[in-house]
């Protein structure tokens, strides 16, 4: 009876700690945002500037690229947002504090009034091995 309890005690050590290491949320992550700039580059990128700043002053360890694709078929042309942070609390903090900031919310009322929007978005998170 000992034996069989420890096994499944271990057997649960086992689980917990690769549940833990396939789940870790201390991983960088990459948030791919597919945009619909709605024939209007640069006014695109200017909000993405300034939400930079909105980042900027809210002290987010979050880095914001902007990539248009080439070689793509169909898909060239098409603009890549891209968030880089440091780990999935990172992500969820910064969300949560971007959707609380009053600027952040008034550029993106300014997207939606220009027709701009989000087509699809990919949360990711890196898996690379050291």
């Amino acid at each position: 009876m000992t034996r069989l309890i420890l096994a499944l005690v271990a057997t649960l050590g086992v689980c917990v700690s690769l549940t833990s290491s396939a789940t870790d949320q201390n991983r960088p992550v990459l948030d791919v945002i597919v945009v619909d700039v709605n024939g209007d580059l640069e006014g695109f990128l200017d909000r993405m500037n300034r939400i930079k700043g909105v980042a900027e002053r809210l002290g987010l360890p979050a880095r914001l690229r902007v990539f248009q694709s080439t070689f793509a078929a169909e898909k060239s042309g098409e603009i890549h947002l891209y968030w880089e942070l440091p780990s999935f609390i990172a992500f969820a903090e910064a969300e949560t504090a971007l959707h609380n900031d009053a600027e952040f919310l008034a550029i993106l009322a300014e997207m939606d009034a220009a027709g701009q929007g989000f087509k699809s978005e990919l949360l990711t998170i890196e898996i690379t091995k050291d």
